[in-house]
């Protein structure tokens, strides 16, 4: 049954602004609208936030009307949107540095004792080994600093063994998202930590398991956790038994926008309430993830280091010889051939992705090993994967970015009715063309209704959009740096990548572009038209790139209508 809105008004953005569609109280951020050159704009992301549960797909029908207007007045720009992650103002009212070990909430190991030996699989036992020989005699412990467990062992083995049942899907999902580190830049895609991980595991899985691995590379270079975190299912699936995010580098000195992060995703992939493994070295970051795990919101997870961080400098500058472990030869050599791009001083060589890879995988041999001991009495009915109520989360630990409380809700939860101490978090719909993706139905063509340029002359995204095209309707394309910096990838045969900031552009020639909402609440659908009935928030995200101040400002330049709903909404901080 599909329903349009019959009412219509304009509103005027003034600034990254919300649509309020819920009552007049409830405001919604609506990022800033991003640039090109000239006087156009982009949007990359459209996420809908509504307050029932999402159960299915229902056609109910809204229109969102963006046009471009000129204008010849200037305003400033404000605070980045969604938490400004270069710099988090989110500070602990209790920030201690890093637990050590004994303090960090238990996870089972399996002793190295001789009776735990005779018993150990020799698939396993083999694994173990190899990894000594390649990376010598300090390994094991390189390993147990590299990848910090929190939480519990059992739960990493009750995956796999969820996974491997009788009713289970035969197959094993790893999802893993970040920022150019994780992607792999300076060396090809499939050097990337996460994929030398799936091919030191996935054999171990299917001879002991009779389970598939499937490892996912979602990272995008450049891109924060917001708005990424908004739509976790289309870039990660909704199938994931473990996520993960790279703040190795990026998104400041604070907790609080890895604490939003954490809570979104665990929402939006409560089904599976996936293990959570983080890149990050952070003390305030890590002891956040240590309380997650101590209050049952992470059942588990793995702190995981750059090598740097757990190998002497004094051993990776050793010359490369016999004195050298073999795993750490050509230690600054990219696998990327010469003269690629992506080989800056901060991403990772081919040789750590392949140590990071190890770490990981170490861990999982272990969870692997207690899975084998479990099988023999574990049920799917013990199974943690069957307590999957409505997911209730504390009050935020860290102090959230000074945002509206509208805002401060959407990223953290509203207080659940009756109880001042559980928060919930609303439900999002969102859409975008960023990739890589996992819905490529999703995407923001799919919710167009009229004032999209057509042109199977321009089906390729490589290609660059010529004027005319822009004067004709809004145009699916990418900014000029980033079609430059994947020609130079071209160069070098592309180096398997998949990442790319797909978003809807437009000029004022561009016209009017008309989008319906999907509504996929839990509401049933009568009569009612009015946008606000089904929606509480509506959130239009720009693309992440460098523009001058003669590109279009949302705040000047368009015009929007959404539901027939007008007002001013919010900024997000």
């Amino acid at each position: 049954m599909i329903k349009r809105a019959n009412n219509s008004s304009t509103l005027k953005a003034r600034g990254p602004r919300a649509v309020p569609l819920g009552n007049s109280s409830s405001k919604s951020p609506l990022p800033k609208s991003s640039k090109k050159k000239g006087n156009q704009s982009s949007l990359p992301m459209l996420v809908a936030a509504t307050a029932v549960v999402m159960l299915l797909l229902l056609s109910t029908v809204f229109f969102l009307t963006i046009s471009s207007t000129t204008a010849n007045s200037s305003s400033s720009r404000t605070n980045d949107a969604v938490p400004a992650t270069p710099h988090d103002t989110g500070s602990s009212a209790n920030s201690k540095a890093l637990p050590s070990e004994q303090e960090a909430p238990p996870m089972a190991q399996k002793e190295n004792s001789s009776e735990s030996a005779a018993t150990t699989p020799p698939l396993l036992a083999q694994f173990r080994h190899d990894f000594v020989e390649k990376y010598g005699p300090d390994a094991i412990d390189w390993s147990k600093k590299g990848a910090r467990p929190f939480g519990s062992m059992d739960i990493t083995a009750q995956r796999l063994l969820a996974a491997s049942s009788p009713s289970g899907s035969k197959k094993f999902v790893m999802a893993f998202a970040g920022y150019s580190v994780t992607v792999g830049r300076g060396n090809y895609f499939h050097e990337s930590f996460p994929f030398v991980l799936q091919k030191l595991l996935e054999p171990l899985l299917k001879d002991l398991l009779s389970l598939d691995l499937e490892v996912r590379n979602a990272a995008i270079g450049g891109i924060p956790s917001f708005p990424y975190a908004f739509c976790t299912p289309h870039f990660l699936g909704d199938d994931a038994d473990v996520i993960s995010w790279d703040y190795s580098m990026n998104e400041g000195n604070g907790a609080a926008v890895m604490e939003s992060y954490l809570r979104l995703s665990q929402k939006a992939l409560h089904e599976k309430q996936p293990m959570m493994i983080v890149l990050d070295k952070n003390p305030q970051r890590r002891k956040l993830l240590l309380d997650y795990a101590k209050l049952g919101i992470l059942h588990d997870g793995i702190l995981l280091s750059r090598a740097g961080e757990v190998i002497p400098k004094s051993v990776l500058e050793l010359e490369d010889s016999d004195s050298k472990p073999v795993g750490l030869h050509k230690w600054d050599d990219f696998g990327a051939p010469q003269g690629c791009p992506g080989k800056s001083s901060w991403h990772p060589k081919k040789a750590e992705h392949e140590f990071l890879g190890y770490v990981l995988a170490m861990h999982f041999v272990d969870a692997l090993e207690r899975a084998l001991e479990m099988s023999k009495s574990w049920e799917e009915k013990d199974s943690f994967l069957t307590h999957t109520d409505r997911l209730l989360l504390p009050k935020p630990l860290m102090t959230p970015a000074d945002n509206p409380e509208a805002v401060t809700q959407l990223l953290y939860g509203h207080k659940e009715e009756g109880d001042s101490e559980k928060y919930e978090l609303h439900d999002l719909s969102c859409r975008t063309s960023f990739l890589p993706a996992q819905d490529h139905e999703k995407v923001l063509p799919s919710i167009v209704v009229n004032g999209l340029a057509k042109s199977k002359e321009f089906e390729d995204i490589m290609l660059e959009r010529p004027d005319s095209l822009y004067q004709t309707g809004w145009v699916l394309d990418v900014s000029k740096i980033e079609r430059d910096t994947k020609k130079k990838v071209e160069k070098c045969g592309g180096l398997g990548y998949i990442d790319m900031k797909i978003a809807l552009y437009g000029t004022p020639e561009s016209g009017t572009l008309r989008m319906w909402l999907p509504y996929e609440g839990a509401k049933d659908i009568g009569e009612e038209t009015s946008a606000h009935h089904y929606f509480d928030d509506l959130i239009l995200c720009e693309a992440n790139e460098k523009r001058d101040d003669f590109a279009c400002q949302l705040d000047r330049d368009l015009t929007i209508t959404a539901g027939g709903e007008a007002g001013a909404g919010e900024m997000m901080n």
